[in-house]
């Protein structure tokens, strides 16, 4: 096999989506009971099935095979071709359903699940090309396959801080890790989506502007906003209107409202600063979430 940048990269979030199976499994093994409220409607061990279940569907992509992912919900197959939903706004019935068909809550058995659906997808990466491209998640929306490492890694910090939130641990972020997310996983998606698939049309109408999107050791990148339509590009000389300054688990947490902007904003975890800094403050609300 011949190694290059894209493989080597492949490899370091690979190495990262270990670490993170490693923590979560061990998080969720020293947990006795499933019934704390967690997140939106689920409990801890809601959160953990639907964190199971991604381990089935995202490697099911990958691999190209859906076959295992609507074990129990028949009715979803093949709804979308080689992808799980039609639309984005279709995500969240459709998880929630898929947490539904499964009644296991026993917290040691789904990180058994977990860990074993892991081996198998870090033995199905071996040897394979990071830039093959692949379904992913919504109809007619194509990724590089390395994309859904980089997917299975977000999923896994998130859901974590979820139950361990529910449990009441402390469970810090690894920065390196949520930049990954952010830069490897949360762009290039957003970047495959039409360009007002995750724009808040009403909050965006009418807005011209640049934001400088600089994630902490993590990548830079500039959002362009255009009347309701967001292009997300390589920084450039391009004039900018807001520069943000941003720390990958704050924002991490911010993208997915595990938390409120302003704690960060607060404590320096989020800057802004140029031209039209007050943009910094409304760049979370001209986004929305599926």
């Amino acid at each position: 096999m011949v190694t290059n940048g894209s493989t080597i990269e492949w490899q370091q979030g690979q190495d990262a989506l270990r670490d993170e199976v490693a923590r979560v499994t061990a998080l969720l093994r020293s947990i006795r009971d499933p019934a704390p409220h967690a997140v939106g409607q689920w409990n801890l061990g809601e959160v953990a099935m639907h964190l199971s279940q991604i381990w089935v569907s995202v490697p099911g992509l990958a691999r190209q095979d859906l076959s295992r992912v609507y074990e129990g919900v028949p009715s979803l197959a093949g709804v979308a071709g080689d992808s799980l939903i039609r639309d984005m706004w279709d995500l969240a019935d459709t998880t929630t359903l898929g947490v539904k068909s499964d009644p296991e809550r026993d917290l040691t058995v789904l990180a058994d699940r977990i860990e074993t659906r892991a081996q198998e997808y870090f033995s199905e990466c071996a040897g394979a090309d990071p830039d093959a491209p692949r379904p992913w998640i919504v109809q007619g929306v194509t990724v590089r396959q390395s994309i859904l490492t980089y997917h299975l890694l977000s999923e896994t910090v998130v859901h974590a801080y979820d139950i361990a939130h529910a449990a009441g641990r402390t469970w810090p972020i690894e920065p390196t890790h949520a930049a990954m997310a952010l830069g490897q996983f949360l762009i290039p998606a957003m970047r495959a989506l039409d360009a007002r698939t995750l724009v808040n049309g009403t909050k965006a109408a009418g807005l011209q502007a640049t934001y400088d999107l600089r994630i902490r050791g993590g990548d830079r990148f500039h959002f362009i906003f255009n009347d309701g339509a967001l292009s997300i590009v390589e920084p450039s000389c391009r004039r900018v209107d807001c520069h943000i300054s941003a720390d990958p688990p704050a924002l991490l947490k911010v993208v997915w409202n595990r938390q409120s902007q302003w704690p960060a904003i607060a404590t320096g975890k989020l800057i802004a600063w140029g031209r039209k800094p007050w943009l910094g403050l409304q760049l979370r609300g001209l986004l929305r979430n599926p």
